[in-house]
């Protein structure tokens, strides 16, 4: 009899000793875990993108300056947003012209721009992919930094 008492003892002991282990296990991974996407749709849908209406209304200037843009922005201490079911984004509106005048700056056509954009911020590659606007952009870019100042002028030769 107290053989049989003290293995049912063990036994709901084990019993609960095991089941309070998991349940602490599965707390501790919970916040680990990433988002799965079962879906198949490759196209992603974005709720918000202030980053294309931005490059529309740079090239829409015609002229970019770019230290009086970023000083303005500086000032009114403005962000971009990108927001999508994939990705999100917020970087100061100043980043991101540094981040154009640079691209602009080191590349020396429309699709190394495009490339340099993609690196330095990988959540907005699929928009870039289907942004047509990139290549107005850098020309627009391109006259008002260092490198492309020093291709407009003549040569000396």
């Amino acid at each position: 009899m107290k053989t049989s008492i003290r293995t049912a003892k063990t036994a709901i002991f084990s019993i609960l000793f095991l089941s309070l282990s998991i349940s602490n296990a599965q707390i501790i991974y919970e916040d680990q875990l990433e988002t799965v996407y079962l879906n198949k749709n490759a196209e992603e849908v974005v709720y918000t993108n202030s980053f294309s209406s931005f490059n529309s209304n740079l090239i829409a200037k015609n002229e970019i300056s770019f230290k009086n843009q970023i000083r303005k922005a500086n000032q009114n201490n403005d962000h971009l947003l990108f927001l999508s079911e994939r990705s999100n984004l917020q970087i100061l509106t100043a980043t991101y012209l540094k981040t154009i005048r640079r691209g602009a700056n080191q590349s020396n056509d429309s699709k190394s721009f495009k490339v340099f954009l993609n690196k330095k911020l990988p959540e907005l590659i699929h928009q870039f992919k289907k942004d047509n606007n990139l290549e107005e952009l850098y020309i627009i870019s391109r006259k008002n930094t260092f490198n492309g100042k020093i291709d407009a002028l003549p040569g000396v030769l």
